[in-house]
């Protein structure tokens, strides 16, 4: 997880007023845009940077000049009894995973299962997001998307795959039906995880500081590793995760999803918006265990990875989400923390949408 270098500190409310503010204005309906920045936000919040504010630009400039669709018409376009696949008309990829969830979860309540596919979407940020909300109606969530091309199979130069990040969550707690955000997660366990070392949007932050990226996270147009950020996003690829293992799994599960769709592989993409896919799945705990039950078992579980004793070099052991639930709980405290080159593309949003610029408070002090 990325160190936010923190130029200010911006509450959540605020925040999520700012970019909804800025999705209405560019054409989104309010409750969308209102969808749309919750999700965006929540990702801040957590401390995943790659996938927050930072990109509020682009989703507006997309929508400013007409790549993205700003009021799509989504409609299903296949399935059966607990499944759907869903056109989402080239709209917000926040308002498409917000449409593709809530269907999972309500196919879920009536099967146990609920599997939805998602495509003619757009970039739908944080996987970790969608996968939590099904937590609040007490059920474990899964989500998927593809991406652009950019990882190589094993071996290979060019990119055939997108670093396409699944994501899992599963409840420690009985929540209260309609629990809100962003308090239903914060004791639960979950993994959010790219399919290539590090997320694109991470080599984008190091190339925004001007800075080396780590050996080991891309490789240039030749297939070399490189620590030049620039030379990973103009020709060459990005380190698949696990080596094969990486590999293997986003072409696997990318197939699934497009192939089970009716879409485009990520490599045979015609255009670059409107073309994404996702997959979202929700269970029922209490059509297969005693909903508390299963909590408990899950807490305990929590708790005997936290208490396992550090190795050297290590202080602690975190369980999965730890690192996310406690960046949450903190930021909801002290103010979520933005860099500066978020800031100046937060300037651009208020300046070409109209909305009022976002107010910011001075750097909150990072442990």
């Amino acid at each position: 997880m990325e160190k936010v270098r923190a130029a200010a500190t911006v509450g959540w409310d605020e925040a999520v007023e700012f970019a909804a503010e800025a999705f209405i204005a560019t054409g989104v309906p309010p409750e969308d845009g209102r969808k749309a920045a919750e999700a965006l936000v929540d990702a801040d919040l957590h401390g995943t940077v790659t996938h927050g504010l930072k990109n509020l630009r682009n989703y507006v400039s997309g929508l400013l000049d007409g790549r993205i669709n700003p009021r799509p018409t989504m409609r299903d376009v296949g399935g059966g009894r607990a499944a759907r696949i869903i056109s989402a008309d080239n709209g917000l990829g926040h308002v498409a995973g917000h449409v593709g969830m809530e269907q999972a979860i309500e196919l879920a309540r009536e099967y146990g299962v609920g599997t939805v596919f998602v495509r003619d979407s757009n970039h739908y940020g944080a996987s970790g997001y969608w996968a939590r909300l099904p937590l609040r109606h007490n059920m474990i969530g899964f989500a998927f998307t593809t991406a652009t091309a950019r990882v190589a199979p094993w071996g290979g130069r060019e990119g055939v795959v997108g670093n396409n990040p699944p994501a899992w969550a599963v409840p420690s707690r009985v929540m209260e039906p309609g629990a809100d955000l962003p308090a239903p997660e914060a004791e639960s366990m979950f993994l959010d995880i790219a399919l290539s070392v590090v997320a694109g949007n991470r080599l984008d932050i190091y190339r925004r500081r001007n800075e080396p990226i780590p050996a080991g996270w891309a490789l240039d147009r030749e297939g070399e590793p490189t620590t030049d950020a620039v030379a990973a996003n103009n020709g060459g690829t990005y380190a698949p995760l696990g080596d094969y293992k990486g590999s293997g799994m986003a072409i696997l599960m990318a197939a699934i999803t497009a192939f089970l769709a009716g879409a485009a592989f990520d490599d045979q993409r015609e255009r670059m918006t409107g073309t994404t896919n996702h997959w979202f799945a929700a269970y029922d705990v209490r059509q297969f265990a005693d909903p508390e039950r299963f909590a408990g078992e899950v807490r305990g579980l929590r708790q005997r990875i936290q208490h396992n004793p550090p190795r050297r070099g290590f202080d602690h052991v975190y369980a999965p989400g730890d690192l996310e639930n406690d960046n949450a709980r903190r930021y909801q405290r002290e103010g979520i923390p933005l860099e500066q080159f978020t800031l100046d593309e937060l300037d651009w949003v208020a300046e070409h949408t109209g909305v009022r610029a976002l107010s910011r408070n001075g750097p909150s002090r990072q442990r």
